[in-house]
C-alpha cells in the first residue's frame, strides 16, 4: 500500500499500510486521500461487495462506485432519525471509495460528514482528516485512480 507515507501539516498520521488489521469499512473515519492507493481501493471495494446489502435503493450501484448512488445511500442513512451503526460505515465507505476515485461531490460529502463529527467530538485528528480531504480539491486530480475512472 503506502509504506513511505509521511503526513503533511494537515494530514492524520494513519494510512492503509499502518492499519492493515483495521476494518476497511471504518477507513472513512481514519484515512487521508493519500493513503487510498490502488490496492487499498481494491480492498475496500471487495469488502463492500462482500458486505450484506443495505436495504436502501441504489446500494448495488453504490458498491460499484457509482457516485450518485453512493451519495443517495449516504444521505438516506444520515437522514434517519437514529443512526444505525451497521449502516453508517458501509454507506460512508461507498462515498469514501468514490471520493478516492476522484469524484468531487463524494469528496465534499465526506469533508462535511468528517468535519461535523470533528466539531461534535472536539476531535483534532478528525478535523485534520477533513482538511486533508478538502485540500484534494485545491490540488486537482492527484489521486491514484482505479482503471476505468
Amino acid at each position: 500500500m503506502t509504506p513511505d507515507f509521511t503526513p503533511g501539516p494537515h494530514q492524520p498520521r494513519t494510512s492503509a499500510a499502518i492499519l492493515p488489521s483495521a476494518r476497511p469499512l471504518t477507513w472513512w473515519r481514519h484515512l487521508p486521500p493519500t493513503a487510498l492507493d490502488l490496492p487499498a481501493q481494491h480492498r475496500l471495494r471487495s469488502v463492500l461487495v462482500a458486505t450484506p446489502p443495505l436495504p436502501l435503493p441504489g446500494w448495488k450501484a453504490a458498491t460499484e462506485a457509482e457516485p450518485a448512488a453512493a451519495i443517495g445511500v449516504a444521505i438516506e442513512t444520515l437522514a434517519e432519525g437514529v443512526v444505525y451503526p451497521g449502516r453508517l460505515d458501509p454507506a460512508l465507505s461507498t462515498v469514501l471509495l468514490c471520493a478516492a476515485l476522484g469524484d468531487p461531490a463524494c469528496r465534499d460529502l465526506l469533508v462535511h460528514v468528517v468535519g461535523r463529527r470533528a466539531r461534535r467530538r472536539a476531535d483534532l485528528d478528525l478535523l485534520m482528516l477533513a482538511h486533508a480531504w478538502h485540500d484534494t480539491s485545491n490540488r486537482g486530480p492527484g489521486l491514484t485512480l482505479a482503471p476505468g475512472r
